[in-house]
């Protein structure tokens, strides 16, 4: 799968415009930046690009359509949503998603003309092209049994199983729930105390509403808090393939193709290239089946050599790769590349929090996972970021309220990984 460049677009005007690499199973492969677009398209490198609307600007629901309308579809679409929308439909945008086998529904994503039109021109004017225009939405993926909760700012992202993405604003997280609860956000009948919350939001969200998680607890079954120590925008691309967004570019607003001109003036040189790309390939066959039986070789001899080294392991594959990541990883090495310096650092950190104890500890290739129980968010925060003082790439997540203080996890990615 090939990498994304994920452009996140600001919600009010003035404010800056994020962006970050991922590979094509979400996972980054550099730093967030922010600026301008103009900024923004200078580190593109050729990657896909996804830019990402306010959830707010665009609305997530289904409809039951007919599973076989073909290309009239986009016609019905308007009208048997005619009634949900306030909006004149003239001015509206409607992008038509994946139909649920289940539900029998297809998810549909409406958004004002006005606002395709200012984000297509503004992303073009910067030189970016984008293959997919995101509600930030619909890259939250859902989570079956559990429902996911985006805090950003005063705004919250609830996606329960099986339904539509719903966008409230917040003043209190009490007050969102409530509403929510009483509109039937979780489905006809579903109450709140039978269902899991995995709350998602940055440091600081959090803790202008951390004195709410009492009201959460008794609220819903069990609470989940999930903290983004660099935010929102890595953990929204994380999911770019796995949450199955919606594309809003159909239509009149579908990326365009740049090889319109006159084609049948270049048949006859596409036909002499191919001719010589056939006797090319024809002159390369053999020695081609030749190299087969030595490759074959070699990987059985790769095959046994990383059995012999790493027992257990199922699956042999990247197998150089993996076993230096082992070595550096289980070696007593300087710096930052093996476990010992890992957890001298993380004692270190832990002796600003006294309160604080370690619970648990994984080690897997090129990272370290460890379970830590401090009195509340704020002093995991202080221990991740004296690890990060210490020179390591760390990750705060699934921080978890307990009856004898807060439990969360700290991710540590050991260098050489």
């Amino acid at each position: 799968m090939a990498d994304w460049f994920v452009v996140r677009l600001p919600r009010a005007s003035g404010d800056p415009v994020t962006w970050i690499a991922v590979d094509g199973e979400g996972h980054m492969l550099a730093s967030p930046g922010a600026g301008t677009l103009a900024q923004a398209a200078t580190h593109m490198a050729g990657r896909r690009v996804a830019a990402l609307v306010p959830a707010e600007h665009v609305l997530l629901t289904d409809a039951a359509l007919p599973a076989k309308a073909g290309a009239k579809l986009a016609q019905l679409v308007p009208y048997a949503l005619e009634e949900q929308v306030a909006e004149d439909i003239d001015a509206l945008h409607f992008a038509i998603g994946r139909r649920n086998n289940e539900t029998g529904r297809t998810s549909i994503g409406i958004v004002d003309k006005s606002i395709m039109q200012s984000a297509g021109a503004a992303l073009l004017e910067a030189g970016l092209s984008p293959a997919a225009l995101y509600s930030e939405a619909s890259l939250i993926a859902p989570n079956p049994g559990q429902v996911v909760a985006w805090l950003d700012g005063d705004t919250l992202v609830v996606v329960s199983p099986g339904r539509p993405p719903i966008v409230v604003p917040v003043t209190t997280l009490g007050g969102a729930f409530e509403f929510l609860a009483g509109s039937q956000a979780y489905g006809a009948d579903v109450l709140p105390a039978t269902l899991s919350l995995q709350l998602v939001a940055t440091s600081a969200d959090w803790q202008l509403h951390a004195g709410e998680l009492g009201f959460l607890q008794e609220h819903f079954a069990s609470v989940t808090v999930q903290l983004l120590p660099q935010g929102s925008l890595p953990w929204l691309a994380s999911q770019i393939e796995a949450a199955s967004p919606l594309n809003l570019l159909q239509g009149d607003h579908a990326p365009r193709s740049g090889g319109g001109a006159d084609w049948r003036r270049w048949r006859v040189p596409a036909a002499l290239a191919a001719a010589l790309l056939a006797a090319f390939i024809g002159g390369k066959i053999y020695q081609v089946r030749s190299l087969d039986a030595a490759e074959r070789a070699l990987d059985v001899e790769i095959e046994q050599t990383f059995r012999m080294a790493m027992p257990g392991a199922q699956d042999s594959t990247d197998a150089r790769r993996r076993m230096s990541q082992r070595y550096a990883a289980l070696q007593d090495g300087g710096g930052n590349a093996g476990l010992l310096p890992a957890l001298n650092a993380f004692a270190t950190a832990r002796a600003a929090v006294p309160d604080a104890s370690l619970q648990g500890i994984s080690l897997r290739e090129g990272s370290l996972d460890l379970r830590v129980r401090a009195a509340d968010a704020a002093s995991l925060d202080q221990i991740n970021q004296g690890l990060r003082a210490s020179g390591y790439t760390t990750e705060l997540s699934s921080g978890t309220a307990a009856d004898t203080g807060y439990e969360g996890r700290i991710h540590i990615q050991l260098a050489g990984a």
